[in-house]
């Protein structure tokens, strides 16, 4: 693991087409290297591999951080709600400062006659495709490559027959918290799940939506986030205590991101959904 702090210069393979990420900017007059604007964990996909080295490797690079306030990035997978619908697109609230587009053709087997029909308060998980600081971000729920959902779409509780399959509840936490849930080896969920069957989707906006067969699961599992977000929260805050050398700033900051990054062991939560099975 790599932290990086907001001046830090970041190598990268002359060879390699980068795809950058937030946290990262180009370095001025150098062709090979990046700077950090955000501090954080350095998070790197691609040019690991043999395969992936030579001409058309391809490497995304970006700084995992805990900030405040949620900023869209292109291909952030992001949890909104239907707040206005038009004829062409819907408004869409990321529960942040930032109002999003989602156009009505956005969507698997979406046409001109046949398009989706949200209510205002629906919640959608989508990916973003645009976003300039200059105007909205312009969200999708389709694949580009493939033209498949891969998941993404309405989120709700009801069937095709409007009949219901499962209860729902949307809770919010840190950004921070929420991309670390997207990283495929966190392991917090999974370790929910070994205690009952329920499906989660996790917005890098601090937003995730349980749903599951029991009320009360669905309850355990917002239970077992605030846990990890308040103890995640309290570590950072305890210890904010100023280091003069550089060195030390990175052994701090790399201890805080591991311990975000472990959240609440196997025990723990057991503990938490003890109650609820």
């Amino acid at each position: 693991m790599t932290v990086v702090l907001p001046g830090d210069v970041v190598s990268v393979p002359s060879s390699s087409a980068i795809k950058l990420g937030p946290g990262l900017l180009p370095t001025p007059n150098a062709t090979s290297s990046l700077t950090a604007i955000r501090p954080g964990a350095l998070g790197q996909i691609g040019s690991s591999s043999t395969a992936s080295k030579g001409k058309d490797a391809q490497t995304a690079l970006w700084v995992e951080t805990n900030t405040l306030r949620y900023v869209p990035a292109p291909g952030d997978s992001v949890i909104g709600q239907i707040t206005n619908r038009g004829a062409e697109s819907y408004t869409v609230t990321l529960f942040s400062a930032h109002a999003a587009t989602l156009p009505a053709l956005s969507f698997e087997g979406a046409t001109k006659r046949h398009k989706p029909n949200l209510r205002i308060g629906s919640l959608v998980y989508a990916r973003i495709v645009g976003a300039d600081r200059f105007a909205e971000p312009e969200l999708t729920c389709v694949n580009p490559v493939t033209g498949k959902s891969d998941g993404f779409g309405d989120l709700k509780t009801t069937d095709e027959r409007g009949e219901r399959v499962g209860h729902a509840m949307l809770f919010v936490v840190s950004v921070g918290l929420a991309r670390s849930l997207l990283r495929p080896t966190h392991a917090l969920l999974k370790q929910v799940a070994a205690h009952f069957p329920f499906e989660a989707a996790v917005g890098a906006n601090g937003a995730v939506w349980v749903r599951a067969n029991e009320p009360r699961h669905v309850i355990a599992v917002g239970k077992v986030l605030d846990a990890a977000d308040l103890l995640s929260t309290h570590h950072d805050s305890a210890s904010q205590a100023a280091h003069a050398d550089s060195a030390e700033q990175h052994t701090h900051a790399e201890h805080v991101v591991k311990h975000r990054a472990a959240s609440l062991d196997a025990k723990g939560i057991r503990e938490l959904v003890a109650e609820f099975l």
